[in-house]
């Protein structure tokens, strides 16, 4: 497994029990790393803007009221955040409505220590988890550039493209901003520009419909699908 070094990392759940064991196991795992913990969702926002961390793992049903309108809220609030879901549900349509939502991943909560750790690994390095319920995505998805998609990257300035290839390799946007040179917001706007042109709300939708998401299943010998090896 790849050494990240120091990582923070959020554990977002509603049951202490569940938060401090999970804490107590990822420090075993990796004492490097530094483990904060919140039980509602107004504890999350306070901490993130306070104190950004690497990856926020948040129990779905704590994102609070309607758990995907939570969602959505976190990821606008902080559109650089890796937020991993922490959820009970393998259903195909719940998972695909977290990723569409914002999230860099979908874990269930029923999967092993190894299993997490791939999961919080694969985000960490620019990629997005799902369970093996997503094998038939790459179907749905790859099989060819969408050619309206396509249409419509044609449209894009040279300096987006710029962006949004980086964008597509997993770069978050205080590291686009670095190298590209450019101030975090001016890569804001021009985000938010590429997302209006690809008719996409984040990240991980603007990168699969411009063709870009390569839908692997890499391996399910553990029961789980590691999706998405952005290239452009």
């Amino acid at each position: 497994m790849e050494d990240f070094g120091e990582i923070t990392v959020l554990v977002a759940d509603r049951a202490s029990l569940f938060r401090h064991g999970l804490i107590r196991l990822l420090q075993e795992r990796r004492a490097a790393w530094s483990c904060a913990e919140a039980g509602t969702a107004e504890e999350v926002q306070s901490h993130l803007s306070v104190e950004p961390v690497d990856l926020v793992m948040l129990d779905l049903p704590l994102a609070g009221g309607r758990a995907l309108t939570g969602l959505r809220r976190l990821h606008e609030l902080f559109p650089d955040q890796r937020i991993a879901v922490l959820a009970d549900s393998d259903e195909r349509g719940a998972i695909l409505e977290c990723l569409a939502a914002g999230a860099s991943g979908y874990i269930l909560k029923s999967a092993s220590l190894d299993q997490f750790m791939r999961a919080i690994e694969t985000i960490l390095s620019g990629g997005v988890f799902a369970p093996a319920a997503l094998a038939g995505l790459q179907q749905s998805v790859t099989p060819a550039r969408d050619p309206e998609a396509a249409h419509l990257a044609l449209h894009l300035t040279e300096r987006q493209i710029e962006v949004f290839d980086l964008l597509s390799q997993g770069c978050a946007t205080k590291t686009i901003a670095r190298r590209l040179g450019l101030a975090v917001g001016t890569v804001k706007v021009h985000l938010a520009g590429i997302y209006r042109v690809l008719g996409a709300h984040n990240r991980v939708e603007a990168i699969a419909r411009a063709g870009g998401v390569h839908v692997q299943a890499v391996q399910f010998a553990g029961g789980e699908a590691l999706v998405g090896e952005f290239s452009s």
